[in-house]
């Protein structure tokens, strides 16, 4: 199963904003806001008057998908990336939007496009990353990350998740060391990254380093009570440390959080 996309993946990039009007750049703030239908709501306004500004289509279709309205989002983003054919953001959130409809190979060919339009976009190639890696190519989804992880070390503001996504490749294929390394380099960007604590908890739980593995957890667990993950993992940890009612404890508050 691919996954959704996440909210900070559809925040666009400032040059959009650049060219927007000045009822865009207050849709797309309002989107960037969390205020999806009030920003659809300005966006279709802008779509009324030019039913062909893809730059509102873009807005259009991101809100759509926040709001629940996936077919629609990909329908909006579709004629967005046609009516711009230039535009690598276009051909970015298209993929992710294939992406989160299981659609790896349409998927594959956005994020291509993307990064034929812009090969130093570091989210192209970590989306591309992940296609390959829902397409069962590891070592291309290997070599798209560190593509992507290459990039940003000169970018001002790196992300996270090129490091945590090659890390959890490394993970599942068994390669501890250099997932531990990778889910450390993703904390060094963002310390208080919450998915990356957790991995790297598991990580370091199958060299036996315990102790780091409880405190990184309790850490998840201090700033997010609720955080099933955390509390499914712990409960494995202290089960294995002869500690089965605490174990217990935190197998049924997962219990009661993944619902």
């Amino acid at each position: 199963m691919l996954k959704a996309i996440p909210a900070l993946l559809l925040v666009l990039c400032p040059a959009f904003a650049l060219d927007a009007t000045g009822s865009l750049r207050q849709a797309l703030a309002l989107f960037n806001s969390g205020k999806y239908a009030e920003s659809f709501d300005l966006a279709s306004q802008c779509l009324r008057q030019n039913h062909e500004n893809a730059a509102a289509l873009k807005i259009l279709g991101m809100d759509q998908f926040m709001l629940g309205h996936p077919r629609e989002a990909l329908a909006a983003m579709t004629r967005a990336s046609e009516l711009a054919p230039s535009d690598a953001d276009a051909f970015y959130y298209l993929g992710r939007l294939y992406f989160s409809a299981d659609n790896a190979v349409a998927a594959l060919a956005a994020f291509e496009k993307a990064l034929a339009l812009d090969s130093a976009s570091v989210r192209a190639h970590n989306g591309l990353g992940q296609t390959y890696e829902a397409l069962g190519r590891r070592a291309e989804a290997e070599s798209a990350y560190r593509q992507a992880m290459a990039i940003e070390t000169d970018q001002p503001k790196p992300s996270e998740w090129p490091a945590y996504n090659l890390g959890a490749l490394y993970l599942n294929d068994g390669r501890t060391d250099e997932a531990i390394a990778c889910f450390r380099r993703a904390l060094q960007v963002n310390p208080a990254f919450p998915e990356a604590r957790v991995k790297l908890a598991v990580a370091l739980s199958k060299d036996h380093a315990a102790p780091e593995s409880f405190e990184l957890l309790r850490e998840v667990l201090r700033a997010d009570p609720r955080n099933a993950e955390a509390h499914y993992r712990l409960a494995l940890l202290l089960t294995k440390a002869g500690k089965p009612d605490e174990a217990r404890k935190h197998f049924e508050l997962f219990e009661t959080y993944r619902k």
